[in-house]
C-alpha cells in the first residue's frame, strides 16, 4: 500500500498537535506501507526533504490566509499522487478544495481533528464544500466519541464516522533528570501548578492567570505564541505569581511535568478538539484540571479518575479544583498513578497508527467491492 498524509505543515519543522500526530503516523506506518506527506513550504518554492526519516513534498505557496496556504500547485500534487490511499488531515481547507478540483486516484480518508471554531464568518461560504469532501471521503475518522457526539459538521455524516484517539509515546516522558526536578520545584517554592502549550485564543490563558490570584502555589505558564504577551500584561496588572518561562524543549518539558504537583489545561472553545498535553502530563504522573468543552478534553481528562474538570471560563472552579488536589497529596498520587497506567494502555501512538492503518484497509475494501 501507498499512503500519502496531507496537512499544511510537518513536524518538524513545526511543533504543534496535529502535525506531530501526523509525523507519528508516517514513521509507524512505513512498517506496513510505502509513506509520504504533502505540506506546504512556507514560501514560493517547492522542494522534497526528509522529516524524521518519511519523504515530505513540501509545495510552495503565496501565503496563507486565516491559517489556510495559497499553494497553486497544490490540486496538481494530490491528483498525480500515486497513493491508494491519501489521508487528509482535517481542518485543511487547501486539501479539501484540492481534493474536489482534482481528485485524487486513490481512497481519500478524513481525519478529523477539530470544526471550524473562530473563522465563523467563513465557514458560512465554506461548509457546503467541506460537506462535500467529507462525503466524497471514504471514512472519516474524529478522535473521540464526545466530538463525533457534538460536532455539528460529523452529526450530519455519522454513519461515515469511526472513532480513533490520538496518541503520544509515553516512554518519550519516563526518565526526567532528577537535578532538573529538584532544581524547578526548589526555584518555584515546592509545589506548582503547569501550564504548557502554544498560547493561541482558545487555549483559555486569561482565564488561568485571573484564577492564578486564587491557587495557593505559583502557577508556570510555559510555550510561546499570540496570547504570551497580553497574559503576562495580565499577570503583571493583578500581581498574582505567575511566571512565563517561554517554549520548552522536549527534557525541559518532562522536567517541569514530573517537576509539578498539578497540571492546568483551561481551554475555552471547541477548537480544543482533544489535548495531547493531557496525555503527556498524565504519562508523568501529574493529575490535570481541565475544562468541559464538549469535546475529547472530556475523555482525555476523565472527571475523577484522571483528574478533574470544570466549566469553561470559570476562573473560581479552576482555582478550587487546582487548590482541592493541592491541598490533598495523596489523592494526587492516586488520580497521576491511574492516568499513567491508562495512556500505555489506550493512548501509545504506534496502536494508534495500527489503528488507522487498519481503516485505511478497510477503505481500500469498501471501494473495491
Amino acid at each position: 500500500m501507498k499512503i500519502l498524509h496531507v496537512y499544511k505543515d510537518f513536524d518538524p519543522p513545526v511543533r504543534g498537535g496535529i502535525e506531530r500526530h501526523m509525523a507519528l503516523m508516517c514513521r509507524f506506518q512505513r512498517a506496513w506501507a510505502e509513506v509520504e506527506a504533502l505540506t506546504c513550504s512556507g514560501g514560493p518554492r517547492t522542494r522534497v526533504v526528509e522529516r524524521d526519516g518519511t519523504r515530505v513534498t513540501e509545495a510552495g505557496e503565496w501565503g496563507r490566509l486565516q491559517g489556510a496556504p495559497a499553494a497553486p500547485g497544490f490540486p496538481w500534487r494530490i491528483h498525480r499522487s500515486r497513493a491508494d490511499v491519501v489521508v487528509v488531515h482535517v481542518p485543511n481547507p487547501t486539501a479539501e478544495l484540492s481534493c474536489l478540483i482534482a481528485p485524487p486516484r486513490g481512497v481519500i480518508v478524513a481525519r478529523y481533528h477539530s470544526d471550524v471554531v473562530r473563522q465563523a464568518s467563513a465557514m458560512r461560504f465554506y461548509r457546503p464544500a467541506l460537506m462535500r469532501f467529507l462525503r466524497r471521503a471514504a471514512v472519516v475518522l474524529p478522535t473521540s466519541q464526545r466530538y463525533l457526539e457534538t460536532s455539528p459538521v460529523l452529526r450530519e455524516i455519522p454513519e461515515r464516522c469511526r472513532v480513533v484517539p490520538l496518541g503520544i509515546l509515553p516512554e518519550e516522558f519516563d526518565a526526567p533528570d532528577p537535578a532538573r526536578v529538584a532544581a524547578l520545584r526548589a526555584e518555584h517554592g515546592g509545589d506548582f501548578v503547569l501550564f504548557s502549550g502554544r498560547h493561541r485564543y482558545y487555549k483559555g490563558l486569561p482565564v488561568l492567570v485571573e484564577a492564578a490570584g486564587a491557587i495557593r502555589a505559583r502557577v508556570v505558564v510555559a510555550g510561546d505564541g499570540p496570547e504570551r504577551e497580553a497574559a503576562r500584561a495580565q499577570a503583571a496588572r493583578l500581581g498574582v505569581d505567575a511566571v512565563f518561562p517561554g517554549p520548552l524543549d522536549h527534557d525541559d518539558l518532562v522536567a517541569h511535568l514530573h517537576a509539578c504537583a498539578v497540571f492546568a489545561f483551561p481551554s475555552v472553545e471547541r477548537s480544543e478538539a482533544f489535548g495531547i498535553s493531557i496525555l503527556e502530563a498524565h504519562a508523568c504522573g501529574r493529575p490535570v484540571v481541565a475544562t468541559k468543552l464538549g469535546t475529547g478534553v472530556e475523555y482525555a481528562n476523565l472527571d475523577g479518575e484522571t483528574g478533574v474538570n470544570v466549566p469553561p471560563r470559570d476562573p473560581a472552579a479552576l482555582a478550587e479544583a487546582v487548590n482541592a488536589l493541592l491541598a490533598d497529596p495523596a489523592r494526587r498520587e492516586a488520580l497521576g498513578a491511574f492516568a499513567r497506567e491508562r495512556v500505555r494502555r489506550e493512548f501509545d501512538a504506534r496502536n494508534v497508527a495500527r489503528a488507522e492503518y487498519e481503516e485505511y484497509l478497510r477503505a481500500l475494501e469498501s471501494i473495491r467491492t
